[in-house]
C-alpha cells in the first residue's frame, strides 16, 4: 500500500511586475500542485463509472478500486479515506499515463507526451478546484495500474515506485516519461505559466476539431491518414494514436505494426505536444516553471520528395531535386513579414562530418503564416550540393528569419533544425535511416 501524504494546500500567489516608467504589469507565479485529491468510484471497463455510483472502500476488489479484481490482497489501498489525497508524481500519474495510454503498442516518445499531457490536465482542474474522480470524466485512474505491467511486478519500494530496483521494462518506460516534472502553460509573454485544459482523445484521421480554447484550434494531422482510423473520442486536442504516429513516422502508431514509414518523425515530446497544441509552453514544475520551450518554432508535417517510396533519392553533384514540405508553425505568433521581422523562410543547410555547414541556395517565403493552422505546403529545390565527396551527407532544414534586430535561424533560438541524411554520388557504404534529424 503506497503511503498516504498530509493534505496539500494549493496556494495561488497572484504578483505583479513594477517599474518607475511603465503602469504595472500583473502576471501568474503558479505554484504547481504535489497533490491531488480524488474521488475513486467502481468503474466499468471503459472507464465509466458504473451505474450504482459506489465509492471504493476497505477490502473492496471491484474494478476501478484496483486493477487486481478479486484479489484480496490487492484490494483499495486506501482504508476507508474517499476522497483520497495522493502524490501525482508517485502514485497519480504512475496508474493514470499506462492506463490512458497502453505501453505495449505506443512508442516511449508518445507515452511523454501523454504524461506531460496528463499532468498538465491534472493541474488545470485542480486550480479550478474540481471536484475530481477516478472515472473517464477527468483521467481514468485505477490503483495498481502500474503494479499490473505485464509482467506484474511488485516493487520494493512501494513509496517511491520509479526508485525500486525491480522495475519491469514497461514500469521504467512509465518512470521515464513522468521522471521530469513539464507541463503544458498557455500565455504569449515568458510570465505566463498557468496550465492549459489539454484535453486528449484516443484517434481521428486527418484533422483534429476546435475547442473552446485558444490553444485547441483544429491543426492538419495528415500522418493520420490510413483509410482503417476510426475516429475515437472528441478530437479536440492531441490525439493519443496521432502522437504514436509522429513519434515512430509511421502510419501506425502500434509498435507491433507497420503501415507504411510517413516522410517525418518526430523524436521529442515537445514537438507532439505543440503541433496539437497552439501557442503553448512546455514548463518545467521542478525548476521554478523554467520556460522549456523558445518562442520560434516550427515542424515539417510531411515532406514529398517525388520518389516512388517518397524518401530521400541518391543525389548527384550538379543534380536539383525539386521538393515539397508541409510546414506547421508551432510558435507563439503569426509569422507576420513586416517590422521588426522583414521575413520568414524555409531554407536548408548542407553539412557533413569534417566539413561544416554550407547554406542552400533555395528557399520559400512562409511570410503570413499563422500560428497552428494552416500548414502551407511550400516547394523548395534542393540543389547546389557542396564538393565534399561521395557519402552520407545532412539537409538541415529550418525557418530564417531576416529582422530589424539581426538575423536569425531558429535553431540559433533553441529549436532544433530538422535533418535528414541523403546518399551523394552512390550509395552510401554503411546503412543511414530515411529520415535523420533533431541533431543538436
Amino acid at each position: 500500500m503506497r503511503a498516504l501524504p498530509k493534505i496539500f494546500l494549493l496556494v495561488i500567489l497572484i504578483m505583479s511586475t513594477v517599474s518607475q516608467t511603465t503602469e504595472a504589469k500583473p502576471y501568474h507565479a503558479y505554484s504547481p500542485p504535489s497533490s491531488i485529491t480524488i474521488w475513486v468510484y467502481r468503474l466499468r471497463g471503459d472507464g465509466s463509472i458504473e451505474p450504482s455510483y459506489t465509492l471504493c472502500s476497505s477490502n473492496d476488489t471491484s474494478y476501478g478500486c484496483t486493477a487486481f479484481v478479486g484479489d484480496s490482497s490487492h484490494a483499495y489501498p486506501y482504508g476507508s479515506n474517499n476522497p483520497v489525497t495522493i502524490p501525482i508524481e508517485t502514485d497519480y500519474l504512475l496508474d493514470v499515463v499506462p492506463r490512458e495510454m497502453p505501453v505495449d503498442p505506443f512508442h516511449p516518445t508518445a507515452i511523454q507526451a501523454q504524461a506531460i499531457a496528463a499532468r498538465s490536465y491534472a493541474y488545470w482542474h485542480i486550480r479550478q478546484g474540481s471536484a475530481i474522480n477516478n472515472s473517464n470524466q477527468f483521467q481514468v485512474f485505477v490503483p495498481y495500474t502500474f503494479e499490473a505491467l505485464s509482467s506484474t511486478t511488485f516493487l520494493d519500494n512501494p513509496s517511491d515506485p520509479c526508485a525500486s530496483s525491480n522495475l519491469n521494462r514497461y514500469q521504467r518506460i512509465v518512470c521515464d516519461a513522468v521522471a521530469r516534472r513539464h507541463y503544458i502553460a498557455y500565455g504569449t509573454s515568458p510570465n505566463d505559466d498557468l496550465p492549459a485544459f489539454s484535453e486528449f482523445f484516443a484517434d481521428i484521421g486527418n484533422r483534429t476539431v476546435n475547442g473552446g480554447q485558444p490553444y485547441l484550434i483544429a491543426v492538419d494531422d495528415p500522418i493520420s491518414s490510413h483509410p482503417d482510423i476510426v475516429p475515437d473520442g472528441h478530437g479536440r486536442g492531441m490525439s493519443q494514436k496521432g502522437a504514436g504516429r509522429w513519434a515512430r513516422g509511421n502510419l501506425s502508431f502500434n509498435m507491433n505494426r507497420d503501415l507504411g514509414a510517413w516522410s517525418v518523425r518526430w523524436e521529442r515530446a515537445e514537438q507532439i505536444l505543440v503541433h496539437y497544441y497552439t501557442g503553448v509552453h512546455i514548463r518545467d514544475a521542478a525548476n521554478n516553471n523554467a520556460l522549456l520551450t523558445p518562442s520560434y518554432r516550427w515542424n515539417p508535417l510531411q515532406i514529398n520528395w517525388g520518389t516512388p517510396d517518397n524518401h530521400p533519392p541518391i543525389m548527384d553533384h550538379g543534380g536539383t531535386y525539386p521538393i515539397a514540405v508541409k510546414v506547421q508553425n508551432t510558435g507563439v505568433a503569426d509569422w507576420t513579414c513586416s517590422y521588426p521581422h522583414f521575413s520568414y523562410e524555409l531554407r536548408y543547410r548542407w553539412a557533413k562530418a569534417g566539413h561544416g555547414e554550407v547554406t542552400g541556395s533555395s528557399w520559400a517565403s512562409v511570410c503570413g503564416t499563422p500560428k497552428g493552422d494552416p500548414s502551407p505546403m511550400m516547394n523548395l529545390t534542393i540543389q547546389n550540393i557542396p564538393n565534399w565527396g561521395p557519402g552520407a551527407y545532412t539537409i538541415r532544414f529550418d525557418i530564417y528569419v531576416t529582422s530589424a534586430y539581426g538575423n536569425f535561424w531558429f535553431s540559433e533560438r533553441g529549436w532544433r533544425s530538422y535533418d535528414v541524411s541523403v546518399c551523394v554520388g552512390g550509395p552510401c557504404k554503411g546503412f543511414i535511416p530515411a529520415v535523420r534529424k533533431d541533431y543538436p
